[in-house]
């Protein structure tokens, strides 16, 4: 039973010396390589990654980049809820609120913007990316709000400050906007009922575009509409003589529409690189690549699998078996004016399947894709391990280009974490992996540096 278990072993491990003699080896083998990475333009990308980028910044490291977004919107059970109480005539204001991250800000704070809010007029495509230009689908001259403001909390306290998850922006919309979603709720409400139903025949969507300013450039996370009306209802006041009911005005909110990751938006982002970046780039095999975000550039280059799998059957043995294979990076990032830094993660993925990776929302398989996480102790993107892929090569007659051509482009990772109590151990799986959008980075990767860790053990059976 033993001798048919490990027949059925699809790698190379072998029995130990137990049953079989003659020396066994073991080898690390650690080579500094030169990827020879290739710069390639990221012109046109998708941008539905459920970060809301609004502003501009500017700077002659980076370049300059111009970010706006159109989103459709999520019906709310709120509406139902109070429904009795939605009269038109009693809408007293209405508001758009936006809600940024704390640590979600690129450039100065303190720098003036404005905004302006406007109501699609017809549906947005489903294939749209961040080259999407919204003109016809409103009105540039009929805005439903604007909005001045700093991304700060200035005017809050420090004890308020540092409570607040995030800084919240409220642009005023006409009044008659509140009045005619209350009014549509009660002639139609079966049009509340689904996100693409409203969005034919009410609501197509909002466009958000900066309209002043520059310096500044926030992620917006959290967006809904609030209609502020109010109720009448009776008051009863006892004093010493009398019992005394009035009817009074109660302030009221009600929540129509939010945005969220079910319904449609998407980034607008324009991104000129600098001249600095580009020429970096555009310099053949000069041992450096930079990689940006959001778009802009990514990084190709031809994994050395044939020479990796050489050193490992030029061992004169009869058994083997491949221990490891883990890919070092070197980077660093450039100094720039609004402190645009690197980013965490950087995806390594086949050539061949780079588009339908995103296409099919994959996760790293840590055989065709692979997750590079950077260590800021060491200054390096450490890829994960690289085991499958090679020993899927080692037995092949011949190695493809495609076999050993890949992508380097940043990501966003989202991870969840399973808890053990028994064992008192946690599990943490990749769920989602999606380009890098969130805010403006550069990394400078020093591909003419890269590490290659190669460790494997052999057995000579006399």
């Amino acid at each position: 039973m033993i001798m048919a278990f490990f027949a059925c072993q699809e790698d190379t491990s072998k029995l130990g010396s137990s049953l079989t003699t003659g020396e066994i080896s073991i080898t690390i083998d650690t080579t500094i390589y030169n990827l020879h990475a290739r710069a390639i333009s990221l012109d046109t990308f998708d941008s539905k990654t459920g970060n809301l980028l609004i502003g501009r910044v500017e700077s002659p490291e980076y370049g300059t980049l111009d970010c706006s977004f159109v989103t459709r919107l999520m019906c709310s059970p709120n509406l139902q809820i109070a429904d009795s109480l939605l009269l038109p005539e009693r809408v007293d204001s209405c508001k758009l609120i936006m809600g940024v991250g704390r640590d979600e800000i690129t450039g100065d704070s303190l720098s003036p913007q404005k905004l302006a809010v406007y109501l699609l007029n017809k549906q947005l495509p489903s294939s749209i990316d961040n080259t999407f230009d919204p003109e016809g689908y409103y009105e540039p001259s009929s805005p439903l709000g604007t909005k001045s403001y700093t991304v700060s909390n200035i005017s809050s306290s420090d004890s308020v400050f540092f409570k607040q998850q995030y800084i919240e922006l409220s642009v005023d919309l006409k009044k008659e906007f509140g009045q005619e979603i209350f009014n549509k709720y009660k002639t139609d409400p079966s049009v509340f009922q689904w996100p693409q139903t409203m969005a034919e025949k009410f609501i197509p969507g909002l466009y958000v575009k900066p309209v002043f300013g520059n310096g500044c450039l926030a992620n917006i996370y959290q967006l809904y509409l609030a209609v502020y009306y109010y109720t009448k209802e009776l008051k009863t006041t006892i004093n010493d003589k009398d019992t005394v009911t009035t009817l009074e005005n109660v302030a009221r909110v009600a929540v129509p529409f939010s945005v969220s990751p079910e319904v449609l938006s998407s980034n607008k982002i324009s991104y000129k690189p600098s001249e600095k970046i580009v020429k970096l780039n555009n310099i053949e095999d000069n041992g450096e690549i930079v990689l940006t975000t959001p778009g802009g550039y990514i990084a190709s280059f031809d994994f050395p699998a044939q020479e990796v799998i050489d050193k490992y059957k030029n061992k004169n043995s009869n058994l083997g078996r491949v221990n490891d294979l883990l890919l070092y990076i070197p980077a660093d990032t450039l100094a720039t004016s609004s402190d645009i830094s690197l980013v965490t993660n950087i995806l390594l993925v086949k050539k061949s399947e780079y588009n339908s990776f995103f296409d099919k929302n994959k996760i790293p398989d840590n055989s065709t894709s692979f997750t590079g996480t950077y260590n800021s102790t060491t200054g390096n993107y450490v890829f994960s391990s690289m085991r499958n892929y090679i020993m899927d090569l080692i037995d092949k007659d011949t190695i493809s280009k495609e076999d050993v051509e890949f992508i380097l482009i940043p990501v966003e990772i989202t991870s969840e974490s399973v808890s053990n109590s028994y064992y008192g151990s946690s599990t943490s799986y990749v769920t989602k992996c999606v380009p890098f959008t969130q805010r403006p980075s550069l990394t400078a990767l020093k591909t003419s540096e890269a590490m290659i860790v190669f460790s494997f053990s052999n057995q000579l059976i006399e």
